[in-house]
């Protein structure tokens, strides 16, 4: 389909405006939610903005996250009816590092077909999208019998539980149909994402000096020996695991688990360590339940111990459940009919290898999928940026998924 002139202008200066906020870690958040507040209301659009409670805040970022600092979601409505499509984007970004070349981060750049600038793939060019057909909706005043919301949350790049998290389970979110304007690209819909588990593996020896270690138990010693054994029994047996979904990357199919991001013990040089670590990451596809995951990977690691005479314990640090919604639901059939009728080619549904805030809607039941401009692999870089006809495109597919959809 296509749109007034106006309102491809409208998402360009929308995701213009958008990237000069440098919202990384609570910066910049009251002032970007104010800014979608009032463009909103300007096409009559109904818009209320919730602040995240300071204590919830505090309890659940980290300190580099700079807790300490307010959190906002803005939800918009328009239509009226028992039915809600959700499109739902992350106004934070990451840190923009060094190297930049095309332009300054925060100050976006149009070079021909392309927006340079922090934050332009990653995801305000999604945001960009789905308010600029809000607007666009609204303007037209047509009667729809469905709702159409728009929720702008803080915080997914570091867990997403103050942003989305708090909008699902304290604020009981519960629409029909959600889509995360994540950069899928235009020739993909993601219908999931694999899960995470982070453990740290503690080996118990017994601190003695340097100079007399016959009096002391190694256990750095005692770790490699049990880390070779977990690599030569343990880590096949996990990576045997495949899923039967396709994924975005052809070896993100299967299981994985990977050791030793982070590897310490407490002392200094000249002395027997009496305790060291390691970490432990595994990746969950998306036919795998997390508790059952945990458990497993507990028990496998018990029995190393008891194989390798090794004292050990186990701290799981960090969960993140899969996200997953059926490729032949409604949802998922209607939003890829919608897209090949727009770029006429039909899309992959596949599942994301990294994560996203897709895990929130699936613990409730709810039919979530993430779909949006840009390349997946633009995100987090140098010189980010989106194409020009890919923010179009994606415009056209919401309007007409938000005008259309559940007739469809």
């Amino acid at each position: 389909m296509k749109l007034p002139k106006w309102v491809y202008e409208l998402a360009e200066k929308v995701l213009i405006d958008s990237i000069g906020y440098p919202t990384v870690a609570g910066r910049d958040y009251d002032e970007i939610t104010s800014y979608y507040r009032d463009l909103l209301k300007d096409y009559g659009v109904h818009v209320t903005v919730h602040k995240v409670p300071s204590d919830y805040v505090r309890r659940h970022l980290p300190s580099h996250a700079n807790p300490d600092k307010p959190r906002y979601i803005l939800t918009a409505r328009i239509g009226s009816g028992e039915r809600v499509l959700q499109f739902n984007g992350h106004y934070d970004v990451v840190e923009p590092g060094s190297g930049w070349s095309v332009t300054e981060p925060f100050k976006a750049k149009r070079v021909n077909d392309r927006i340079y600038g922090r934050g332009a793939c990653d995801m305000k060019s999604g945001i960009a999208c789905f308010l600029s057909a809000i607007a666009y909706l609204a303007s037209t005043h047509e009667p729809r019998d469905h709702v159409v919301e728009a929720v702008l949350v803080p915080d997914e790049e570091v867990g997403g539980s103050t942003g989305t998290g708090y909008l699902v389970r304290e604020l009981s979110s519960r629409p029909d149909w959600v889509v995360i304007g994540e950069p899928s690209g235009l020739e993909s819909i993601w219908i999931g994402h694999k899960g995470v588990l982070w453990a740290i593996v503690y080996v118990d020896g017994k601190q003695a000096h340097a100079s007399t270690p016959w009096k002391g138990v190694n256990a750095f010693e005692k770790m490699v020996y049990f880390v070779r054994e977990f690599l030569d029994s343990v880590k096949p047996v996990i990576e045997s695991k495949r899923s039967r979904y396709e994924y975005d990357e052809p070896e993100g199919a299967r299981a994985t688990v990977v050791l030793g991001g982070r590897v310490g013990s407490a002392g200094s040089i000249n002395i027997v360590p009496g305790r060291t670590y390691f970490s432990i990451d595994r990746r969950v596809i998306v036919e795998e339940k997390l508790e059952d995951v945990e458990k497993e990977l507990e028990d496998m690691l018990y029995r190393v111990a008891e194989r390798t005479g090794t004292s050990v314990s186990v701290e799981f640090v960090a969960r993140l459940e899969p996200a997953f919604t059926s490729p032949s639901s409604d949802l998922v059939e209607i939003l890829s009919s919608i897209v090949e009728s727009i770029i006429g080619v039909k899309p992959r549904r596949i599942v994301c290898t990294g994560g996203l805030d897709l895990h929130y809607y699936s613990e409730v039941g709810v039919k979530a999928v993430a779909y949006g401009p840009g390349k997946p692999d633009q995100a987090h870089v140098v010189d980010e940026f989106v194409e020009i006809d890919s923010l179009y495109r994606v415009l056209e597919v919401y309007t007409v998924l938000a005008r259309e959809g559940f007739r469809g």
